[in-house]
């Protein structure tokens, strides 16, 4: 059960961003969202009275102290801060990329992330458990060659959570990042435009990934559900795939206080050491199996259902 909370997404201009704005709204939650572009904010808004949106450039520290000013004086206090902000950045090898815009991206994506972190606790309440979610995956685990800039940012915010989940223990205030995998957004289209040559193996990894989409964005929507209930509360300091990890299975609930004791879910060296809790991984994985099961079948009828229609 999630209780009605008030709900920061920062970059609900459109994509995975604007896909929470409207889910969370449809749940009865309040919204506050912002990004750069107020047209494309109004659309994610329109029809939905409890979403409230205003212009911030996540990158500029002045705007987003002014937005969160202006969500303190409508809402007085937040539970959530949904992260979701991010931009591609320049495509091609790091030697030849323009140097600027390597360090803009990492402007927008990190110091953004870091930012409303800074100022969205000063409006969070330690009794009603608050929530930051940061969006990561990309280039947290694997390198990103030829959008290096993505990559080291993305990689860089895992850390940031890991880091704040520890400093912010002592207010109560959960800290994880989300990996949602695969979405076929408009920052894909980036990558198609700028060509194979330029783009090299993120052009072919990102064309494959395009002609095997599933697209569900309801699996990214329904882990954020799941990170902001009463269900996850004791969880932080990690970073959950949407698609691969056994969240909201009854073996993961199960075992929370375990994983938190646990290096699973996070960044650092693999040891041997790391290995002793067999079991645990054993059963987290065969319900994340199971999971990705029932997932798999769900795509089939889908994509059946759709094939259907086009005859």
């Amino acid at each position: 059960m999630t209780s009605r909370k008030s709900i920061i997404i920062i970059g609900a201009s459109s994509g995975i961003g604007a896909a929470f704005a409207r889910a969370l709204a449809n749940d009865g939650h309040n919204l506050f969202i912002c990004a750069r572009r107020g047209d494309r904010l109004a659309k994610t808004a329109e029809g939905y009275p409890s979403i409230s949106y205003a212009c911030c450039d996540v990158g500029q520290e002045s705007e987003v102290k002014n937005f969160f000013t202006w969500v303190g004086e409508r809402a007085g206090s937040i539970d959530v801060l949904i992260h979701c902000a991010g931009v591609l950045g320049p495509i091609g090898l790091f030697d030849e990329v323009d140097s600027n815009s390597w360090f803009e991206t990492l402007r927008t994506n990190l110091f953004g992330a870091f930012l409303a972190a800074k100022y969205a606790t000063g409006l969070m309440k330690s009794e009603r458990r608050p929530r930051i979610i940061m969006l990561s995956g990309g280039g947290a685990f694997d390198p990103m060659p030829f959008v290096s800039a993505y990559g080291v940012s993305k990689a860089a915010i895992v850390r940031l959570v890991e880091t704040l989940a520890v400093e912010l223990a002592p207010r109560n205030i959960a800290v994880n990042a989300l990996a949602p995998g695969f979405v076929a957004t408009e920052i894909h289209e980036t990558t198609l435009a700028a060509g194979r040559a330029k783009g090299g193996q993120h052009f072919e990894k990102t064309l494959e990934l395009m002609s095997q989409r599933d697209d569900d964005i309801a699996v990214p929507v329904n882990c954020v559900r799941y990170l902001i209930s009463d269900a996850a509360a004791r969880l932080t300091g990690k970073t959950i795939s949407a698609r691969y990890d056994a969240w909201g299975q009854p073996e993961f609930d199960r075992h929370i206080d375990q994983i938190m004791a646990s290096p699973l879910y996070t960044t650092q060296r693999t040891t041997p050491s790391h290995l002793r809790d067999t079991i645990l991984a054993e059963v987290l994985t065969r319900a994340a199996e199971a999971k990705q099961h029932r997932q798999k079948q769900r795509s089939v009828v889908r994509r059946d259902a759709k094939s259907n229609r086009l005859r």
